[in-house]
């Protein structure tokens, strides 16, 4: 009797412990997939800034470029900016209003114009606790 108890005793810490190490596999694997992603991540953000190294450099070079032409070949700054509204027609001919006036009822102030329904009676008179 006692001997089966011991093994069961040893099956039981046998699954304790396998259940314990999945537990702890799950756990390294989500980890490593979050290090891989922000690896990514880093990878893709210091790629960013060397096209913006690389774009900051060139904007020098044609400043200084520009600050070398003689003044009667300088490029002409002022250039004709379109806007084009992309919107659907029926969405363009509409103007645009505001949330407070879209949902906004006309102001009516109140001067003696209530009905029974509008405040229950204990709201007028109150007696103290109840």
């Amino acid at each position: 009797m006692e001997q089966q108890l011991d093994a069961f005793n040893q099956k039981r810490f046998e699954l304790m412990v396998d259940m314990a190490t999945k537990k702890l596999q799950q756990e390294i694997a989500g980890l490593k997939d979050q290090i891989s992603s922000l690896h990514g991540e880093m990878g893709s953000l210091k790629s960013q800034m060397d096209k913006i190294q690389i774009q900051g450099q060139q904007a020098t070079a044609v400043q200084s470029i520009l600050s070398n032409q003689p003044e009667n070949e300088s490029v002409d700054s002022k250039t004709e900016i379109k806007i084009v509204d992309t919107r659907p027609k029926e969405q363009q001919q509409q103007i645009p209003q505001s949330g407070a006036a879209k949902n906004a009822e006309p102001i009516k102030p109140r001067y003696g114009d209530y009905v029974s329904e509008d405040v229950a009676i204990d709201k007028f008179f109150y007696f103290g606790k109840k």
